[in-house]
């Protein structure tokens, strides 16, 4: 067990039990009292005794149905009696030797411990707040759960750490998933800001959290689409909607690495390029643009800005229809 606050001081008070065998990672919070995921190894909650008292575990966060996140469970509840929480949509599809979780919480008596999520809720977990993102598409009920303070992302199996151009992506169930609900999962998860990776599977990303999800978005898609330039394109625009117009433009370079003549992805570099004052670089896009098609207004009100950016106001002024769309929007 690692603490993970020896990486970064803002992951203090979060441990990490690194996936082994058919198990896979678990996070602890809250000076043990919550964990994210059960995981499925035998001795995992002996290693955890080692550090926390776990008769005052209070909560388990559970991130989908499958056996490797949920299968401690069994041991679990031998040791303590913890709030579950969990989607409604992966709860039918938890059992153990065919007997569903939800029965046995109410032979149990526990019923009351079972929490079904839905969304949206923010949960708090000692100093920690957790939003619940519903991510569908590994499983129906797959959720992650993010920490805005500290900009971390328990990701479960939605989102791995992976490098540029390689996507780690845990397939869709063939019985509860879906990959174009996957795809719509990852667009979702892309304008939140993520320092932090803490997936179900593999190493956490303890910088740059934000990277990893949006290359997991782009290469999913390219592996979909029929048109390759379309994945950056719907990417940059869901980057430049979040604010990182720096990303934005990467996005539209890699468009244009593929089709230098495309309109869409010159027009929007231009303006990404005007947001990010360099206005030099923006004019001649927009200038190179108006060559090809001269009466584009677009082209037309991006190179108006450019000029106005420079300080070429007369020149700005002077395009034809400038000055009275300009008005408008005004």
């Amino acid at each position: 067990m690692i603490h993970l606050g020896e990486y970064d001081p803002k992951l203090e008070g979060i441990w990490w039990v690194e996936e082994a065998g058919m198990s896979c990672n678990v996070y602890v919070l809250n000076e043990g009292r919550a964990l994210i995921d059960a995981g499925n190894m035998f001795g995992m909650l002996h290693e955890l005794s080692q550090e926390f008292d776990l008769s005052l575990l209070e909560q388990l966060f559970i991130t989908h149905c499958h056996f490797d996140h949920v299968g401690g469970m069994g041991e679990l509840f031998d040791w303590c009696n913890p709030k579950v929480y969990a989607h409604m949509d992966t709860l039918p599809y938890i059992n153990f030797r065919n007997v569903p979780f939800m029965k046995i919480m109410e032979k149990a008596g526990r019923l009351d411990q079972v929490v079904m999520l839905r969304g949206g809720e923010r949960l708090q977990a000692g100093p920690l707040q957790l939003e619940v993102i519903p991510t569908p598409g590994h499983t129906k009920g797959d959720v992650c759960y993010y920490e805005p303070e500290r900009r971390i992302l328990f990701s479960g199996d939605t989102v791995f750490a992976s490098s540029a151009t390689e996507n780690m992506l845990a397939d869709s169930d063939k019985m509860l998933g879906s990959m174009d609900q996957q795809v719509a999962s990852l667009a979702r998860l892309v304008p939140y800001p993520v320092d932090f990776l803490l997936p179900g599977h593999g190493m956490p990303a303890f910088a740059d959290g934000s990277d990893h999800v949006l290359n997991a978005y782009i290469e999913t898609r390219k592996g979909v689409e029929e048109d390759p330039r379309q994945p950056y394109l719907d990417a940059a625009r869901l980057v430049s909607d979040s604010g990182r117009p720096g990303k934005a433009l990467e996005c539209y370079n890699l468009t244009l690495m593929l089709d230098p003549a495309n309109m869409e992805a010159l027009v929007y570099k231009g303006a990404t390029l005007t947001e990010l004052q360099h206005f030099d670089e923006a004019l001649a896009i927009f200038e190179k643009i108006l060559r090809v098609a001269p009466e584009l207004e677009e082209a037309i009100m991006g190179k108006g800005f450019a000029l106005l950016g420079l300080g070429r106001v007369d020149e700005a002024m002077g395009l034809p229809g400038f000055a009275a769309r300009l008005k408008q929007l005004v």
